[in-house]
């Protein structure tokens, strides 16, 4: 944006001082008035260009984009989404074991299914092996509120 600035501030002062110039030279009558014109339009002409510049410098910037960048940035962004669902519903979780009298540290790790839908794929519970009793409790949590099941559920004993 500064060299955009500096450009037309360049060009400006050049078109003026060539306009000051050939209007001293131009002397009075008919071939001033159409000097001062001319003058005019150089200036237009040295405020606009470089706008009109900036527009097909944007246009190039989006075609030289290739697919296997915007690929990527699409696989961060997922990636990105996978984790931050995760970890919320980790979190959830966490608190309704703990409200339901369970301790316990969450893990969810999210895939896409066969449709390309994000899903939970897993969630690994880390608890006390003193709350062994309640496991199918806590088992049944993970079912109604993640909507994982049995098999895809990771008891673990700290």
């Amino acid at each position: 944006m500064t060299e955009l600035l500096q450009t037309i501030l360049l060009r400006v002062t050049i078109a003026g001082a060539v306009s000051a110039m050939a209007l001293k030279l131009a002397g009075g009558g008919a071939l001033k008035e159409v000097v001062r014109t001319a003058a005019g339009l150089l200036m237009l002409l040295a405020l606009l260009q470089p706008l009109a510049g900036l527009h097909v410098l944007s246009w190039n910037w989006q075609g030289s984009v290739s697919q296997s960048d915007i690929d990527e940035m699409q696989a961060r962004n997922m990636q990105t989404t996978m984790s931050t669902v995760a970890a919320s519903i980790a979190k959830a979780v966490q608190q309704r074991a703990e409200e339901a009298g369970i301790p316990c540290t969450v893990n969810v790790e999210m895939a896409n299914d066969a449709d390309g839908l994000l899903q939970v794929d897993k969630v690994t519970v880390y608890y006390d092996s003193a709350d062994e009793s309640r496991l199918s409790e806590l088992q049944s949590l993970l079912t109604k509120e993640c909507g994982v099941p049995a098999e895809r559920q990771e008891l673990i004993a700290r």
